[in-house]
């Protein structure tokens, strides 16, 4: 009984109160709310001006704009075990207003607590240096992981980045420092290394394509002289071809004027041949006297050849 008065005099209490409330309610642009009649039945109402009586009425106001939440500093360990601590902002939008009343007790609240938890996980899956040098990854990660998370609740995650990040404290930030610039020498003797890898190499092919070519030079050089040999000797036996079909020819046309005597032919031509010997040899520039002896000279052949041209004449 006494429980039944306590909740009789509450009711009376709240309505007392509610009487100093308007009778109406403002939904503004960028809002959407939904109302229940004593906490069913809920009514979408639009941005504008509604109705609304106190105890019988209630009213949850949506902002559907964009919006921005920060969530500040907390304490993570990274996947390599370094403590860390780490600030976020997350940008959201309330696309379904229904889900948004009815399907979470509260959305910021939630909102805030999954991006927590979110950021926690997602900084343990990273290590240190590589949070440090690619940022972007980790806000996609981030993005795609809280927006599956509150995606249900009618929400969409806009947008996620880590505002700030750093060690716990400074011994954990000097060892670090030790730590980075142990890394930075060893990457930088391994590009030292493979600067002297590479060097080598460039030295060995270009070692090889030096020999490779020489050795098509030579090749085009043996190739050169055979084909100028072959020239050559194509050029003398043309030459040779040529003399030989001259002199058939000679042989043919004095073999005709000596009534193809082929004897008298050949003695013609060596006394010619012995004649354009003696001639050169008067002609030339030694002044030296040349005795021609009967026998062993060939005067015969002189008076053969002479008989021959006077034959020739007449």
């Amino acid at each position: 009984m006494f429980k039944n008065i306590s909740k009789l005099s509450n009711v009376v209490q709240h309505f007392i109160n509610e009487q100093n409330r308007p009778f109406f309610t403002i939904v503004h642009q960028g809002f959407e709310a939904y109302r229940t009649i004593f906490g069913q039945n809920p009514v979408l109402l639009k941005p504008g001006l509604h109705l609304w009586i106190p105890i019988m009425y209630t009213i949850q106001k949506i902002d559907m704009r964009e919006a921005g939440m920060t969530i500040e500093k907390i304490d993570a360990y990274t996947k390599d075990n370094v403590p860390v601590h780490l600030s976020a902002v997350l940008f959201y939008q309330v696309k379904n207003a229904y889900k948004a009343c009815f399907d979470v007790t509260n959305y910021l609240s939630a909102i805030r607590s999954v991006g927590t938890s979110s950021l926690r996980s997602i900084v343990g899956q990273f290590e240190y240096d590589h949070i440090i040098g690619d940022r972007n990854k980790i806000n996609k990660e981030l993005l795609a992981v809280i927006g599956n998370s509150i995606e249900h609740w009618g929400i969409q995650t806009t947008k996620a980045e880590i505002q700030s990040f750093g060690p716990l404290d400074a011994s954990v930030a000097k060892a670090l420092e030790k730590q980075m610039d142990a890394e930075r020498a060893r990457r930088q003797q391994e590009l030292n290394t493979k600067a002297k890898i590479n060097i080598s190499e460039g030295e060995k092919q270009s070692t090889i394509l030096n020999s490779e070519g020489n050795l098509i030079a030579a090749k085009n050089l043996a190739d050169a002289n055979l084909l100028k040999l072959q020239k050559q000797a194509e050029g003398e036996k043309y030459l040779i071809e040529q003399e030989t079909l001259a002199l058939t020819q000679q042989l043919q046309a004095i073999s005709k004027q000596l009534n193809n005597d082929h004897y008298l032919t050949v003695q013609y031509l060596l006394a010619r041949q012995r004649f354009d010997e003696l001639k050169a040899i008067a002609n030339g520039p030694n002044n030296s006297i040349y005795f021609i002896n009967n026998q062993t000279e060939g005067v015969d052949n002189l008076k053969i050849f002479s008989d021959l041209l006077k034959k020739k004449g007449s």
